[in-house]
């Protein structure tokens, strides 16, 4: 069982619909034995903005039972794969848990390393793939924003930067899928 964790701010927005659309994929290509989840680095008592909502349903997505949930040790400990939607997210999970650093990227840098590294072989332990796809990776990597690797937060938003959000994770998450698991 492989476990994938996407980390964003608040568990409201960026987060849920990555793990969501990822889902959508290993349940259309599999493989069956992935499971996805999602976290906040800050805890809140906010909902999934109505906007989201509404645009999320055009993805086949539902995120009207979400219930944001902050990360934690034993969260970042059980995944495979940590997967930040910005710089940020992946430094305060590597801040909350040192080791997590080999298997912690954001989402777009992830993607960048596994595509000048190349897919995933068959039969290839993700752990080998992941230590090949982090090679010559440094912790100053993870310092300042960069529009390279952050996910911009649409949260307070209009709809259609939402609906822009929910297509560049419905891309990305789909190149992971590939990446990694076909």
């Amino acid at each position: 069982m492989t476990t994938v964790l996407f980390v964003c701010t608040g568990n409201l927005c960026r987060s849920p619909s990555a793990a969501l659309l990822l889902a959508q994929h290993l349940s259309e290509a599999g493989p069956p034995d992935v499971t996805v989840e999602s976290a906040g680095t800050s805890e809140t008592t906010s909902t999934v903005p109505p906007e989201l909502l509404q645009e999320a349903s055009g993805f086949g997505l539902d995120l009207f039972s979400h219930v944001p949930r902050r990360v934690d040790i034993a969260t970042i400990a059980r995944a495979d794969i940590v997967i930040g939607m910005a710089r940020t997210h992946v430094r305060e999970t590597v801040l909350a848990d040192p080791p997590s650093f080999t298997k912690s990227f954001t989402l777009r840098e992830i993607l960048r390393r596994g595509m000048e590294k190349g897919q995933r072989r068959p039969g290839q332990p993700l752990t080998e793939w992941m230590d090949e796809v982090g090679t010559n990776r440094r912790h100053t990597e993870l310092i300042g924003d960069s529009p390279q690797d952050d996910i911009a937060d649409p949260m307070g938003g209009t709809s259609a930067e939402y609906r822009t959000m929910l297509l560049e994770l419905a891309t990305l998450t789909r190149t992971l899928h590939s990446l990694i698991w076909s």
